[in-house]
């Protein structure tokens, strides 16, 4: 068990799923900072967040069920399956053999991959690793006055592009626990074609190509996000020393007198993901998550999905994970 897409689903866009009624909820004017209120002057809206104080993730549901001990956790690393005849009878945890009936890989869509491609899979690791996705995204950062009362994140802003960019700005009200000195806007695009593989190398550690902008209407989407990136953050009240301005690094007066080119190859050399990484196994398992050509092996997390969804992950890998351990019992038994 792991993968970011798995445990730090911490904001979800989207309505609420039935199974998690109860374990969300909309932010309110309380919960939001001068970051916040600045976004929502600029077209922003409330976001979701998760139950216990909006910092509730899958990683901390596991937690719970450790202590009220419905589950047992081994804090091992697993390095392949162990495989006889084509049915999987365990893992390997650094060459200390681990036998079990049925396996699920849920340790996310860079370290799943890694660990079939380590294993003797035969002609299926063909279909492992590729289509790798994730979000492309860009940062502000800006000084600005931080109140510990307020949720890190909890404003939202959607638009499109005239190139059908579905873009999601994201405002967060420090830059982590310890700079709180700093206010943060994010530009993601939710929808990108780009698309990259994981790989091991010579001592099976997992390489991760996400390939970001390789295909051109996600250079001109990210091109058209950026510069509204930069309007906002000049543009708005998110702070008042705009010489603090910095976009991944640049100032933004910097960026400012670019041409559409030149902020294309500044794109291509800045761009970063976030912790979305999806659709690395999505060739290598059938429609229940059971991994082709094994048996009693699946895969339930993020790797399994067709493509990177257009809101954080958190809710369709959870989703996802109910609908292949129904199928994982109905199996079973």
């Amino acid at each position: 068990v792991g993968g970011g897409s798995a445990v730090n689903g911490m904001l979800l866009t989207g309505d609420e799923p039935e199974h998690l009624h109860g374990l969300t909820r909309m932010a309110t004017a309380d919960d939001i900072g001068s970051v916040g209120q600045s976004l929502l002057n600029q077209g922003g809206r409330f976001s979701r967040m998760w139950w216990n104080g909006g910092r509730w993730n899958p990683g901390r549901a596991l937690r719970h069920l450790i202590e009220e001990r419905r589950v047992m956790m081994l804090p091992r690393s697993v390095t392949e399956l162990l495989i006889r005849d084509g049915v999987v009878v365990g893992v390997d945890c650094m060459d200390e053999p681990l036998p079990a009936s049925a396996v699920v890989l849920s340790a996310g869509a860079l370290v799943t991959p890694s660990i079939l491609l380590n294993s003797d899979v035969g002609d299926l690791k063909n279909n492992i690793g590729i289509g790798l996705q994730n979000h492309p995204t860009l940062t502000a950062t800006f000084s600005h006055r931080y109140e510990k009362s307020f949720f890190d994140a909890a404003v939202v802003r959607e638009w499109t592009t005239q190139e059908n960019g579905l873009m999601l700005n994201i405002g967060y009200e420090r830059v982590s626990a310890t700079e709180i000195n700093y206010g943060m806007l994010s530009v993601s695009l939710m929808n990108p074609v780009s698309r990259g593989r994981v790989s091991v190398n010579a001592v099976g550690d997992s390489i991760a190509d996400f390939a970001y902008l390789n295909d051109e209407s996600d250079v001109k989407n990210m091109v058209l996000g950026l510069k509204d990136l930069i309007h906002l953050v000049s543009e708005g009240s998110f702070t008042p020393d705009v010489d603090s301005i910095h976009i991944e690094g640049t100032p933004v007066s910097q960026l400012e007198s670019l041409s559409s080119e030149g902020l294309s190859r500044w794109i291509k050399a800045n761009v970063r993901g976030v912790s979305h990484a999806s659709s690395s196994c999505s060739d290598a398992v059938d429609s229940l998550g059971r991994v082709k050509g094994l048996e009693n092996c699946w895969i339930a997390d993020a790797s399994v999905l067709p493509n990177v969804p257009s809101c954080t992950p958190a809710a369709p890998v959870t989703m996802e994970a109910r609908r292949i351990a129904r199928n994982i019992g109905e199996s079973l038994s």
